[in-house]
């Protein structure tokens, strides 16, 4: 789940020094880091206080902060080094993966042509007939990845025989979603973590060229698409990865769909900053994916509103010679947020990371937007 943020263009690049070259980090400039934090970590009005907060600040690819503040769980502080869960940032990953896959040549289960990105989906699932508007195009994997299928969101309105509070059968939640007919104005941006769920599914259906079975999503994205980043302590909720240090979660409201498996694909991962910076890293150097992908990973796929598109698993934004990336996530006991600014014309690029252990917490994108002005001021 993610609250979308679009304030990184409309008011921080406004006031951002012009000209390409970045500024040089400073013992100073951390300490002006820590002053914002330590101000946004305290109660104010509409939020009672955030218990700890993990930060990364990178330019140009070289890691210039990375500290924790607060409490990470009663008995130890937060650090660099901390895991929270990232909820939506889950969807980075998933789309990584799915456009990996494409890459290796696998192929849609029922139909068993090569899978690629106008794939629909009966191709890979039965009985989905209700999922095709009358005289309207199928829903495809591209429908899915650049949420343009117009599926109702399930964690907005979940299905009536699942318990939002409780576990759910992955074959039960997605035989209930195959009844759900596309609603709204066909192929236009709708948030929902409905199409990352389905893409999960895509993967552990494919047929894999060279396999004889078939795999877990969370296998495949630790296999493929984690070791390409080079990270070591990126996991799967309630399956982290060796050595986790997990912040403890602070929930400000019952936890809906906290238990297996409503968030998979779609907000299922956990992680620090310090793995995230390796992952904006990897991703600028076009590590994660093939030069063709990471461009669709970071495109104007679908309009959001006048400044901003949705790529695939990130949000996309311009302002004069910059670029941002950016992407929000909240799920019970942690909010999420990670973006990226990059200059058109040089390349050159900034990127921050913030993780927090406790759910709904607001303006995490203006911290990052009073952050990327501190690392591009004189």
């Amino acid at each position: 789940m993610a609250r979308i943020g679009t304030t990184i263009l409309g008011a921080a690049l406004l006031l951002l020094i012009p000209g390409a070259a970045l500024a040089d980090w400073s013992t100073y400039k951390s300490a002006r880091v820590d002053s914002l934090v330590q101000q946004f970590l305290k109660p104010r009005a509409g939020n009672a206080g955030v218990p700890a907060l993990s930060v990364a600040v990178g330019i140009d690819g070289e890691l210039v902060l990375a500290k924790g503040f607060g409490q990470a769980r009663q008995d130890s502080l937060a650090s660099a080094r901390t895991v929270y869960h990232i909820g939506s940032l889950t969807k980075q990953f998933t789309a990584a993966a799915v456009l990996r896959l494409i890459e290796s040549g696998a192929r849609a289960p029922l139909s068993q042509d090569r899978l690629t990105l106008d794939t629909p989906m009966r191709d890979i699932f039965e009985d989905v007939e209700k999922w095709t508007a009358p005289e309207e195009p199928p829903i495809t994997v591209r429908s899915l990845l650049t949420m343009t299928s117009n599926l109702p969101n399930f964690t907005k309105h979940p299905p009536r025989e699942a318990d939002p509070w409780g576990s759910v059968a992955m074959p039960k939640l997605l035989a209930a979603l195959k009844q759900l007919p596309p609603h709204g104005w066909p192929n236009t941006f709708e948030y929902s973590n409905t199409g990352y769920f389905l893409l999960a599914r895509i993967i552990e259906a494919a047929v894999l060229a060279g396999e004889s079975r078939h795999t877990t999503a969370r296998d495949y994205v630790r296999a493929m698409i984690l070791p390409r980043a080079g990270l070591t302590q990126t996991g799967f909720v309630g399956d982290y990865a060796p050595g986790s240090d997990v912040a403890q979660p602070h929930y400000r409201r019952r936890p809906a769909f906290a238990q297996p498996h409503w968030l998979d694909g779609c907000g299922d991962m956990a992680s620090n900053v310090l793995d995230l910076f390796q992952w904006n890293k990897a991703m600028m150097e076009g590590r994660v994916a093939s030069a063709a992908s990471t461009r669709l990973m970071l495109s104007d796929a679908a309009r959001v509103d006048p400044l901003t598109y949705y790529g695939m698993g990130w949000f996309v934004g311009h302002d004069g010679e910059w670029d941002s990336y950016h992407h929000s996530g909240s799920v019970p006991g942690y909010t999420s947020y990670n973006a990226i600014l990059r200059h058109q014309r040089t390349g050159s690029w900034l990127s921050v990371t913030l993780l927090t252990n406790s759910d709904g917490v607001e303006d995490l994108d203006k911290l990052a937007d009073d952050i990327f002005y501190v690392a591009r001021s004189e």
